[in-house]
């Protein structure tokens, strides 16, 4: 639907058309109008205009609504509010309902907002040529939520300042505002916004902008308009933009918006936004819209970029995940097939690879063709053929070809392997194993052109270092099986000790009292000594040698170690070799002590000495990878946590965010903390699932549930586990995705409200059905037999008595299809139109109507209706209600007493209550309970009973939405109650 401007503003802006012009040559008074108009028109606190210069917002002027006069303000500067910077050299109008909170402006909440107590912020850049050079900033110091409307008119209002100051700097004072009967155009050719007006639907005016916009000459947009005013409207939006044009024009609305997208000339599509402004004659009829069309091409493009970068992220984000919790048992091979999987799935393209650097070969170890959905291995490529690009994936981090046939790097593959494959795009990344180049893993794209971006090099490099994690974690893990064997067989003899410190790349030393005694082969070699140099060094020389950094902490741990008698311990540490290079290494001492002699320290001090700078390197690299991880959790949308023991290790602030709980409300939180949290409704269900799950180790949960917010609400979530689980089976980590769902369920709630309404009608129509099929039938029988009756005899009399007979089973037929064509009205909703009514003064419009009933039978009415209580319901069902409570309650009144009747209404809650209450002769609820609002149920044999009374009354107030109840007891008098929505 369209903008609907008030008066206020619509005026304010048609006042700010005529000053920008007529007052040309003042830019100050300008800015004054500006900011007052803009205050006055938005309700707002203050109103300012801001110029960008060199990095910095400067205040040009500020007007405040509230002191009724113009201020000063210090300047911003944009290192300090990069956010909002970002997004208004994006062209993003920033609407911030609460400013302090807003992605965009917290930045400025401690330095601007929270000094001046600004709590609602709309700000939108000024541009020119496409270039921002200023800010509109419209400032409020309650709470205010930003309508469409707000929206639409500061942006009508930076125009028509982006409009004065481009008129400002050429000088040219065009033709303006109104003309003879009402009728303007605005011919400006030098905005940015197209013009157009159309009379009676016959196009009168085209500006050169928007002819240009199309790439049409006037002539053209006329023939073009002549024929279908709508012609150049992609088809996927016709319609609704001529149901937003009609559909304002016909609720007499002074303005619509719309966007849609517009056929240019070339017959490419680009996105508008119409503000179309209608005038009508005085007899209401449109005559005339004068339109603003603007070019947001490049805005929907952004947009539509952002939604499928935050698409494409969270994708990869969630695979990563899954990487990383899935192949922690993984061995290297299914870990390389995995890793191809997810790599063609997170990229979305046709083949991912892994190859390795074999003698002079790169050789494919796995190929995953997504189309075929298969792994291949089968390739080999000579490395002597491709010089360039060995040399480029040695060097660089990533080969990153948009176009592989003319990238350098990849121009030794075109013939012989992109050609023929049909690649047209290549990210390659290397993959190194102890810091040196390994193999390489390669993304490939084929068919139409693709642009990698930071995400995707962010993502396949992720990979990468898993990848090389894995190799080295393979490399480790090998090592340590072969050292593992080398230290059983330590154990089996002196002879094997000896074999295997002569042998092993794990050093061996042996230290008594304080000096070096012995040094195996392996350690002197790693050290670049020979054995006799080391041979006698004092335990301080030893110290010197230690990195700086390592030395005090080393020592600290032996001493205390020494001084509680502990037999073995571990440190690590840098050690200088003999070049000067520090390499780290771990030492697994094994001390002897002398129990006969106290005041020695040890006997022996004897060092398995190992090599565990590759092994730090790793480590390194996995801290790195885990802040990857970290920083992909930490800014996706959805929530992450992580469990361990029990507990939550990890929270995501987009997980705090869901929830608006503060990050600390977390701390030591447990799983019963958790669950505590839960509806009870879910908790039964959810509960025993995930503890079921995790008795038969499923690696992957989901489940929804609702969950309690910081404001006490309940709201619905949907989660998603990964579950790792130790080589015991037991939980190890517990690793959970969690989004916002509530959206979702209430439009499931929606769907069941409407089949629960549609079943119900179903079973009235059956019902119904039922009812006619009897009443007409038995009419119609009776008539038949009358008719039979009539011709047998040539009686006059009796012929008399028959005609009688007819008519009277004539008239009861015509009654009947009178009741029934008034319930299906009822149930149909035909006559269904509500009103807001007083409902004393229709009850007493309808005793009014049946005095002379309530005369006759000396009736009382005791009426107690406060005279403010109103109902919404429609006047022909209350009358008829009323009436027939009211005739009912006199018709079956008591012989032994007069009638009284009793009527009182109240308010409960979002209802109204009310009650008609008779002492006439009551109805046998026991006996009849069930059928006293059906159709033609009487209870009292009166001969002119018909039994649709009670039943219409029933249907009437259904129909409205409310309910009537009965109480009754027979000879005491009976009771309705109802009740009005």
């Amino acid at each position: 639907m369209g903008n609907n401007f008030s008066v206020k503003q619509f005026e304010i802006l048609l006042g700010l058309y005529k000053s920008s012009f007529s007052n040309f040559d003042s830019l100050e008074n300008l800015h004054k109008a500006i900011t007052k108009s803009l205050a006055s028109g938005l309700g707002i606190s203050r109103a300012s205009i801001w110029e960008l210069e060199e990095g910095k917002l400067v205040c040009k002027i500020l007007f405040n609504s509230e002191k009724e006069s113009f201020e000063a303000q210090s300047e911003l500067l944009q290192t300090d509010m990069p956010n909002y910077f970002e997004a208004l050299q994006k062209g993003i109008g920033i609407v911030a309902d609460d400013a302090q909170e807003n992605k965009f402006t917290n930045d400025l909440k401690k330095v601007y907002l929270i000094p001046l107590g600004i709590k609602s912020m709309l700000d939108l850049p000024i541009r020119e040529n496409g270039k921002l050079i200023g800010t509109l900033c419209c400032e409020h110091t309650s709470d205010k939520k930003w309508s469409e409307n707000d929206i639409s008119f500061a942006r009508s209002v930076t125009d028509i300042l982006t409009l004065f100051l481009e008129e400002s700097k050429k000088r040219i004072v065009e033709k303006s505002l109104l003309e003879k009967e009402d009728r303007f155009k605005f011919i400006s050719e030098n905005i940015s916004d197209g013009i157009y007006i159309i009379e009676n639907e016959v196009l009168v005016f085209a500006s050169s902008t928007y002819l240009e916009m199309l790439g049409l000459s006037e002539e053209e947009k006329r023939n073009s308009h002549s024929i279908d005013m709508f012609e150049l409207t992609h088809p996927d939006d016709k319609q609704r933009i001529i149901n937003s044009i009609y559909g304002a024009a016909s609720k007499k609305l002074p303005s619509t918006k719309y966007v849609f997208r517009c056929r240019k000339k070339n017959g490419e599509y680009m996105w508008r936004e119409d503000i179309m402004n209608i005038h009508y004659d005085d007899s209401g009829h449109a005559f005339r819209a004068v339109t603003i069309a603007r070019d947001i091409t490049q805005e929907k493009e952004k947009e539509l970029e952002i939604i499928n970068k935050q698409k494409a992220i969270d994708l990869q984000n969630k695979l990563l995940i899954k990487l990383y919790a899935n192949t922690i048992d993984l061995s290297i091979k299914e870990k390389i097939n995995y890793i191809t999987i997810i790599a063609a799935e997170g990229l979305t393209i046709d083949r991912a690879s892994y190859w390795e650097i074999e003698d002079n070969h790169l050789v494919c170890k796995n190929l995953f063709d997504r189309i075929e959905k298969s792994h291949t291995n089968n390739q080999k490529l000579n490395t002597r053929d491709l010089p360039k690009y060995i040399e480029a994936i040695k060097s660089q981090t990533a080969i990153i070809a948009d176009d592989v046939l003319t990238n350098d790097s990849t121009s030794e593959l075109v013939d012989n392997y992109l050609i023929p494959l049909r690649i047209t795009d290549m990210l390659d990344i290397p993959v190194r194993k102890s810091g040196r180049f390994h193999g390489v893993l390669c993304c490939e794209h084929r068919d139409d052109p693709r642009v990698w971006s930071e995400n995707d090099v962010s993502f396949a490099r992720s990979l990468a270092d898993f990848l090389s994690l894995a190799l080295e974690e393979e490399k480790r893990k090998k090592a340590e099986k072969k050292l593992y064997k080398n230290q059983e067989k330590l154990r089996q003899s002196e002879h094997q000790l000896r074999l295997i410190t002569e042998n092993s790349s794990d050093g061996f030393v042996i230290m008594e009292n304080e000096k070096i005694t012995y040094v195996s082969p392996s350690y002197a070699k790693f050290m670049e000594y020979k054995t006799e140099d080391l041979i006698g060094i004092s335990v301080d020389q030893i110290f010197k040698r230690m990195h700086p950094d390592d030395r005090d902490r080393a020592k600290k741990i032996i001493e205390e170690k020494l001084k509680k008698k502990i037999t073995s311990f571990k440190y690590e540490f840098r050690f200088k070799k003999k070049s000067g290079d520090y390499y780290w290494r771990e030492d697994c001492a094994n001390i002897i002590y002398d129990e006969k002699d106290e005041n020695s320290r040890y006997s022996k001090y004897i060092i398995i000495s190992r090599d565990i700078h590759e092994r730090k390197q790793i480590e390194n690299k996995l801290i790195e990878s885990e802040q990857q991880l970290r920083l992909i959790t930490e800014n996706t949308s959805d929530g992450v946590i992580v469990i361990e023991n029990g507990k939550l290790t990890y929270i995501s602030p987009s997980y705090t965010r869901l929830l608006q709980y503060p990050k600390e409300y977390y701390d030591n939180f447990t799983i019963d903390d958790i669950f505590n949290h839960f509806h009870p409704d879910d908790l039964n269900i959810v509960k025993p699932y995930i503890y079921d799950s995790l008795s038969k180790q499923i690696a992957e949960l989901k489940y929804e549930f609702r969950f309690k917010a910081a404001n006490g609400q309940y709201h619905w979530r949907e989660d998603s586990a990964n579950v790792i689980y130790d080589k015991d089976g037991k939980t190890s980590k517990y690793i959970v995705i969690t989004r916002d769902i509530s959206a979702r369920r209430e439009a499931e709630k929606e769907k069941s409200r409407l089949y629960k309404i549609t079943v119900k009608q179903n079973e009235k129509l059956i019902k119904f059905t039922h009812i006619v099929s009897h009443d007409i039938r038995s009419h119609t029988s009776n008539l038949s037999m009358i008719l039979d009756l009539f011709e047998e005899t040539n009686d006059p009399e009796e012929q008399k008595e028959y005609f009688d007979m007819l008519k009277q089973s004539t008239n009861k037929l015509s009654d009947t299809i009178f009741y029934l064509n008034e319930t299906v009205a009822v149930q149909s909703g035909e006559k269904n139109e509500k009103i807001k009514l007083n409902l004393k003064a229709e009850i007493e419009k309808a005793i009014l109507g049946i005095n002379a009933i309530i005369l006759t039978n000396e009736a009382k009415i005791n009426m107690q209706i406060d005279d403010k209580i109103e109902i919404i319901a429609t006047q022909s069902y209350l009358e008829s209600i009323i009436f027939n409570m009211l005739t009912n309650a006199i018709k079956y009144k008591s012989p032994s007493r007069n009638p009284i009747i009793n009527i009182k209404a109240e308010k409960i809650d979002s209802q109204t209550k009310l009650t008609i209450q008779d002492n006439g002769i009551g109805i046998d609820l026991v006996k009849n309970k069930d059928k006293i609002f059906g159709m033609y149920k009487t209870f009292h044999g009166n001969p002119d009973a018909v039994g649709l009374g009670l039943f219409m009354a029933k249907n009437h107030i259904e129909s409205m939405g409310g309910r009537i109840e009965v109480e009754s007891e027979l000879n005491k008098g009976t009771t309705f109650n109802m009740y009005f929505v």
